[in-house]
């Protein structure tokens, strides 16, 4: 029990420390957003975005190390809210600092640091008795993981088009100039959110895919009826229709945007909501 607590107080100190960090982080891209002139500046031109990033890099460190502390424990995965609050948004912000690395979208980190601290802070706040299940072995361990970057590259995707969409609308308006500069170009916007929403998808299936071995081997059915099941299948088949129209139709804009975050409104419920409504259930 004592190494318990003390485990759960280092951790609670790592992502105090991580929400620091990311929250300097945000307020130097916030001020070079607001500084921004119109040259032709790339994402790791000025100090600023580099030193915002490296703030970044260390406080993601920190809150991997947090997650990885409380998902995983003496060999077994800990899928409580709590826990999978942590490694998700853990696993988010790590793809996006790797993709920051090679694409222009550093300075999107002024929306994607502010909702990691929320999640962070949802975490400190949601305090529940750990909810772990047995390994598996490593086959479902990877299903998991799996399951964890698809929803990670869908969340990305639907934040670059929701930034895609403030994007459009500014441009329309003529309005904002200096949001504007701080962006990539629209038509590079619409490449990065569509490439992520492929990425995601093709991971999303696979872990739909890998879902039903798994519940054959451990429900003796290949689909279980359940919430966050039902709810997965429906953001396949939106995401599906999604890629269909954007090959077939050219699909983009607004109805695009639509799709995308319907999409990954379900895959939400899917399994946060679901796990709050349970969790708060079982408290009650």
């Amino acid at each position: 029990m004592n190494y318990l607590n003390h485990a759960q107080m280092y951790s609670s100190w790592l992502i105090y420390v991580a929400i620091a960090f990311y929250s300097v982080a945000t307020l130097l891209i916030a001020s070079h957003i607001r500084t921004t002139r119109p040259l032709p500046a790339q994402d790791s031109s000025t100090g600023r975005i580099r030193a915002a990033f490296a703030l970044a890099l260390v406080a993601c460190a920190l809150h991997a190390a947090a997650a990885f502390q409380v998902g995983y424990q003496s060999g077994s995965l800990n899928v409580s809210l709590h826990s999978m609050t942590l490694v998700v948004s853990a696993f988010v912000v790590s793809i996006f600092i790797l993709g920051g690395l090679a694409l222009p979208i550093r300075r999107l980190g002024v929306l994607v640091f502010p909702l990691t601290i929320l999640c962070l802070v949802f975490a400190l706040l949601w305090d529940e008795a750990p909810s772990a299940i047995a390994s598996r072995g490593k086959a479902f361990t990877l299903h998991i993981l799996i399951s964890i970057s698809a929803y990670a590259l869908l969340a990305i995707a639907s934040v670059q088009a929701l930034l895609y969409a403030y994007q459009e609308r500014q441009i329309k308006h003529r309005a904002n100039p200096a949001m504007l500069m701080a962006l990539p170009p629209l038509q590079t916007m619409e490449i990065l959110w569509f490439r992520l929403v492929a990425m995601g998808f093709a991971l999303l299936t696979l872990t739909l895919a890998s879902g039903v071995f798994f519940s054959q081997q451990i429900f003796g059915y290949a689909f279980a009826f359940k919430h966050h099941t039902v709810f997965a299948y429906l953001g396949w088949i939106v995401f599906a229709i999604l890629l269909y129209k954007r090959l077939r139709f050219g699909l983009r804009g607004a109805q695009a945007v639509t799709w995308t975050m319907g999409g990954f409104l379900l895959i939400q419920i899917g399994y946060f909501g679901t796990k709050i409504v349970s969790e708060l259930l079982a408290v009650q």
